[in-house]
């Protein structure tokens, strides 16, 4: 049952794709809102879950990370609405495709990249589950900033807010060189299998 709500949510976000496509923003941003809340409840991201989270070589808060990250879903589409029903809206549009593009994306590249990807090159243990969780911090903080700038910027809701734009890009790129040194140094080092034949 949840296989086919899952692929109703990607049905409807491929039709809200299209949408956009085809010169139909306001369909599409609905659409879009509309997939990731079917994704959303498919999923039971929000639900108490019936088994403690295997964060296993990970930061403990990553399931906190990758809710998140469906939040910032919701938010960009959000913000896609009131951008398509508004007029000069572009700071309201590029802080929802940033919603889209870090809030989102980056942020589940981040936390599940760093959780499969050692595993997969070799059974690997992540260097620094701390390093994981600090990239996420800073990756959250910087796209908050960014959101939330581009909006009292461009709105001219409030000049300081221009400021903070380069503080958020500064964030975000420290939190991508942190995730990078991280998997560098993880598949620098041996991994279990060659350590158990050198034992």
């Amino acid at each position: 049952m949840r296989g086919r709500v899952l692929l109703a949510a990607g049905a409807t976000n491929s039709a809200g794709v299209i949408a956009a496509l085809a010169g139909w923003t306001l369909a599409a941003v609905f659409l879009l809102l509309a997939g990731i809340g079917v994704a959303i409840a498919a999923l039971r991201l929000f639900e108490r879950p019936r088994n403690a989270a295997k964060v296993k070589g990970v930061h403990p808060s990553y399931p906190v990370f990758i809710r998140l990250a469906y939040a910032w879903a919701s938010i960009a589409a959000a913000l896609g609405i009131w951008a398509a029903w508004t007029a000069g809206s572009q700071g309201i549009w590029g802080a929802s495709r940033h919603a889209l593009t870090v809030g989102f994306l980056a942020t589940m590249v981040f936390a599940v990249g760093q959780r499969v990807l050692p595993a997969f090159s070799g059974m690997r243990l992540l260097f620094s589950p701390k390093l994981m969780f600090l990239g996420l911090l800073l990756l959250t903080v910087g796209c908050s900033l960014r959101v939330g700038s581009e909006i009292l910027a461009y709105r001219e809701f409030a000049q300081a807010a221009w400021q903070w734009l380069p503080v958020s890009a500064i964030t975000e790129m420290t939190a991508v060189t942190i995730f990078a040194a991280n998997l560098l140094v993880t598949f620098a080092r041996r991994s279990q299998s060659q350590l158990v034949q050198i034992s």
